[in-house]
């Protein structure tokens, strides 16, 4: 069991020490977990969120490769980091993430045409059609980012505090960018992650998507748990194990030096 997903106090929104989750993942059986705190590397070009704290990657690089050093008799622990993209913030990434020695990058989604689509104002303002296409469309772009990363974080992460009636992204309303995303991915050699904070779901994607990214030839499949508190490591990586089992996956995989290492389900 492992975690490629998780945040510690680096990140502005966890107070957890990373000394103690990895206690708590060593705890739990995991025998890998990767810290990938936030980067908002396009937060700093948008006024209105200079309230957020930046990450001190110094910091974070540090003492994440003191404790891997430290633990690695008891776990392996993955130096990561998570970066929200932005097309504009480009730059940013790709001055700042080759000085550092990376296990896994996760890109995310969280901004969408200059807004938080975690925030109740995103919604208010577009139908659903528009926020989950404008934040689909988002995630097309990010495939194509030109610094290094290894997955495409939490796809459905627009879904978590949706508004409307009816808050599924659902395939069939959307096949022909989620097709054009799930081909990018698999054609780059990036990976798809399966990430158990969910929401309403159990996790993202939805199984309508996990099951058509192995129809296109899919294999590379992350697990992370998003966690922000150290109760939270490795939540429902059976559960997610025994459906992708079910969907016909083989394995996961964790990533070193981002390079991804098959773990048989």
């Amino acid at each position: 069991m492992f975690d490629t997903h998780t945040h510690c106090l680096h990140s502005h929104d966890s107070k957890e020490d990373p000394r103690d989750m990895i206690l708590a993942a060593i705890d739990k059986g995991l025998d890998y977990i990767a810290f990938t705190d936030h980067y908002d590397g396009e937060l700093t070009l948008l006024d209105e969120f200079s309230y957020i704290p930046q990450i001190d990657l110094d910091r974070h690089f540090k003492e994440i490769s003191q404790l891997k050093d430290k633990f690695k008799d008891k776990i392996q622990v993955g130096v990561g980091i998570e970066c929200g993209y932005m097309e504009e913030a480009d730059d940013i990434y790709l001055n700042t993430l080759a000085k550092y020695d990376i296990d896994v990058t996760i890109n995310s989604v969280h901004m969408v045409e200059y807004e938080d689509c975690y925030l109740p104002s995103f919604f208010q303002k577009r139908t659903k059609a528009e926020a989950y296409g404008a934040y689909l469309k988002a995630i097309r772009q990010s495939v194509d980012s030109p610094y290094e990363f290894d997955s495409i974080g939490h796809i459905g992460y627009v879904v978590r505090k949706s508004i409307y009636d009816d808050k599924s992204l659902r395939y069939d309303e959307f096949s022909d960018i989620i097709d054009d995303i799930l081909q990018s991915i698999i054609a780059k050699g990036k990976a798809l992650e399966v990430n158990s904070r969910g929401g309403d779901l159990d996790f993202l994607p939805t199984i309508e998507i996990l099951k058509r990214y192995k129809e296109l030839g899919g294999e590379l499949l992350t697990f992370g748990s998003d966690a922000h508190l150290k109760s939270r490591i490795g939540e429902k990586y059976k559960l997610i194990a025994d459906v992708l089992k079910g969907l016909g996956y083989k394995y996961l995989f964790k990533y070193l030096s981002h390079k991804p290492i098959a773990v048989k389900l």
